[in-house]
Order: structure tokens, then C-alpha cells, then sequence
């Protein structure tokens, strides 16, 4: 597998990029001007982020990492947050209100290990059984804000967007305006399909408009390599053609599980990950009105697996 690296993006930015598509290696960014650092994203265990912020001391000293900035609340992203103690936490209002529907570590560790049967159980033991999570303790954000909000870096202006529901209850991208470089979390996944944990397929379209919208030139996903303009044009299009044609199928009163099997058979393409079709297919069903749609974690991953069968 390839190993992480820090990468240099811009005058002022870096990006932590594993290049790969697995479950759980997630990217993250660094922004350093005069001094003072601005990190987006912790990794998903203490190693993982003791390794980033290993990296990032070649840069600057990880004490002027004065603020964090958490593009949503999944732990993969956040769960090395403890390793900065004196910076100020961000993220937005709606991912603040949605940390406590999140999995913590102690919960994902006793399902990976509960030694229940079936094929939801060995998906998650399949993708998550190799992590140690031993030893964090869940930070939350220290301050959130809702719309946009500038913060200066040293001489660096960097702007936070809140781009609402999507991937997850309220993810945050990280734009610098005049480097053209985006930290979109997951807004974003390359080479890889998208996970909608938030019954929202409409917000993941919206999210990556928005992104393009901002003019950037160079997008950093919240896993996989980076991407440029037609790259993050090219999530926009497959989402909203699988959109199309899953609300189609809901209209149709086609049952979800026999909709999703559609949808992956015409969208899977060469992507990793096309039992994550099941939770945009799900959404989607959501968004057109049909009851009793899944909307759990622990229900997705069950239609994920599933899929995957």
C-alpha cells in the first residue's frame, strides 16, 4: 500500500494524502504562514495522527498549530483532535449538533469485536478489525460557525464554508481564495464512491457545485489522490445521474434493496466501493418521499453489506 506523505500544494498549503480508497485512511491539510498553522483534519487513530503531525514539524512546529478546523465529525477524521490541546477546534453548527449520532470509539471497538455473525458484522470487522483505537478520548469542536467565516493564517486569508447536510449532518470545506486550493473533506471522495450518512443526496450535489463554485483549481478529498476541476465535476455528474435514476425507481415503487442492485449495476464503473451506492440509493429514496427508509449507521452498513454480498 502507499505509504502517506505530506505534499506541498501551494505557497502556503500542504496536503496529507494517503492515495488510497480503503475505509478509514483519510486525508488532511495544513496551511502555514508567519508562524501560525492551521490544520484540517486529525486522522482516525492516535498513531495515524501522531504520523501527520510528525510529518508537519518538518514544516513548522506542531505548537503553532493554533487552530483545527474538523470538516465534519466522523472519526476517521477527528479522533487524533486530543494530540492538539492548546488549538481552537471549528467546524460548523450543523456538524457540531450531529457529533452525538456519531459511533464513538469504544462502540465501533466492541463491534468490531462482539463476535455477532452475518454479513453486516463481517463488513465492519473486514475494513475496521486493523485499527487501534486504544486510547482516544473524542474532542469536540471549541467553536462553530454557521454561512461562511474568514480566518486569517499569518498573512494568509483562508474561508471556511459551511456546505450544510451531505456526506454527513454538516460538512465544512476549507478554501484558500488566492491559492485556489480547496480542503473538501469528505464533500469529496476520489476514486471511490461516496458514503451519504445524512439521508441528503441532494445536499452531496449542492456541496460539490459549491466547491467549484469557489473557482479553486486544485481539491484535496477527504480520501484518495488529489483532484482537479474536472475531477470534482466528474463526482458532481455520477451523483446526480444516480439521482436520477434512483428517484425514478422510488416513483416506480421499486423495493430498495432490488433499486440499489440497479443503481450499482449501472454506476459501479472502476470506482472502489459500489456497495456504497446503497446509501445514495437510499437518500434518494429519502428525499423522494418513500417511508421507512434506513437511516442509521448501523442500517447503512447493513445495506452496504448486503450490496456487497
Amino acid at each position: 500500500m502507499p505509504a502517506p506523505g505530506l505534499r506541498p500544494l501551494s505557497a502556503s498549503s500542504w496536503a496529507w494524502l494517503h492515495d488510497r480508497t480503503d475505509w478509514g485512511y483519510s486525508n488532511s491539510g495544513l496551511i502555514m504562514s508567519e508562524g501560525q498553522a492551521l490544520l484540517v483534519d486529525t486522522q482516525f487513530t492516535l498513531h495515524a495522527a501522531e504520523e501527520l503531525l510528525s510529518a508537519v514539524e518538518a514544516v513548522c512546529p506542531r505548537e503553532h498549530i493554533g487552530c483545527l478546523v474538523c470538516t465534519h465529525q466522523n472519526g476517521d477524521h477527528t479522533w487524533g483532535n486530543q494530540l492538539l490541546p492548546g488549538a481552537e477546534i471549528i467546524t460548523s453548527a450543523a456538524g457540531a449538533a450531529g457529533l452525538c449520532q456519531e459511533m464513538g470509539p469504544e462502540q465501533l471497538t466492541a463491534l468490531i469485536h462482539s463476535g455477532r455473525t452475518g454479513a453486516a458484522a463481517a463488513y465492519v470487522a473486514r475494513h475496521f478489525a486493523h485499527f487501534d483505537f486504544t486510547g482516544i478520548t473524542v474532542m469536540g469542536p471549541t467553536r462553530t460557525f454557521q454561512g461562511r467565516e474568514d480566518v486569517k493564517v499569518g498573512t494568509v486569508l483562508v474561508e471556511l464554508i459551511d456546505l450544510g447536510a451531505g456526506h454527513s449532518a454538516g460538512d465544512v470545506a476549507v478554501h484558500v481564495p488566492d491559492e485556489g486550493v480547496v480542503f473538501a473533506g469528505d464533500a469529496l471522495f476520489s476514486g471511490a464512491h461516496m458514503v451519504v450518512w445524512s439521508g441528503s443526496l441532494s445536499g452531496c450535489i449542492r456541496a460539490c457545485q459549491r466547491l467549484l463554485d469557489t473557482g479553486a483549481d486544485v481539491f484535496v478529498p477527504g480520501h484518495g489522490p488529489l483532484l482537479d476541476r474536472s475531477g470534482a465535476a466528474e463526482i458532481r455528474d455520477r451523483l446526480s445521474q444516480v439521482a436520477e435514476e434512483a428517484t425514478g425507481h422510488a416513483r416506480r415503487g421499486v423495493p430498495l434493496a432490488d433499486a440499489a442492485r440497479r443503481v450499482m449495476a449501472g454506476h459501479a464503473s472502476s470506482w472502489a466501493h459500489p456497495e456504497r451506492l446503497f446509501t445514495q440509493t437510499a437518500a434518494a429514496y429519502a428525499e423522494a418521499g418513500v417511508a421507512g427508509v434506513p437511516s442509521s449507521t448501523l442500517a447503512m452498513v447493513e445495506g452496504m453489506a448486503s450490496l456487497a454480498c
